[in-house]
């Protein structure tokens, strides 16, 4: 009986692990540091027709104690003190102060919280890729992994929309930078 009981926990060990849980205790160091940084190449296409709407874009998000974070995607930045939320376009040079909205702010913490993440329910699917149930029951998210546990990529379904989030490095910060803008930069307070 004893025998039994150490294979079925080390069957059980072996069953446990999967790419998404090895490669979070890979990162698991820089996401427990108050700033850490990721970086990314994002693209988004319709399923009709399977056409690109923006191209590749890179971005990072930077986030950090307080609920602060950096956003950035292509001419696009939005900050956070936690209060309230600038974005800024550099293509219209325009600022816009806004509350907060604290749905979209949950989303973007829930990458940061390492227990909070390894308590996600993840399955291994046909296709060889894990689901990841961390929005709502209408967003498909799947994570792809090459060898030696590599997160290849991520792809998002909503609808006819399918997101693909590839090369993904994560990093810590020393610091989090809350400016944008110019002084020329116009500013709309839209509180």
């Amino acid at each position: 009986m004893y025998l039994v009981s150490k294979l079925l926990f080390l069957f059980s060990l072996g069953w446990a692990a999967n790419p998404f849980d090895m490669w979070l205790d890979g990162h698991a160091s820089i996401l427990k540091e108050d700033y850490k940084k990721v970086s990314f190449t994002i693209s988004v296409n319709s399923q009709i027709g399977g056409n690109s709407l923006a191209g590749d874009l890179n971005g990072n998000i930077i986030t950090g104690p307080g609920n602060k974070f950096r956003y950035e995607v292509g001419p696009r930045v939005v900050v956070s003190d936690g209060k309230v939320w600038k974005s800024y376009d550099e293509r219209t040079d325009q600022i816009f102060i806004q509350e907060i909205d604290r749905k979209l702010e949950k989303k973007i913490f829930s990458w940061v919280n390492l227990k909070r993440v390894k308590a996600l329910p993840v399955k291994k699917k046909k296709d060889g890729s894990y689901k990841l149930s961390i929005f709502s029951k209408h967003t498909d998210v799947r994570l792809h992994f090459g060898g030696e546990n590599n997160l290849k990529y991520i792809t998002i379904r909503e609808g006819e929309l399918e997101t693909k989030i590839s090369n993904i490095q994560i990093d810590k910060e020393n610091s989090l930078s809350l400016l944008i803008g110019s002084e020329s930069s116009s500013e709309f307070d839209l509180r």
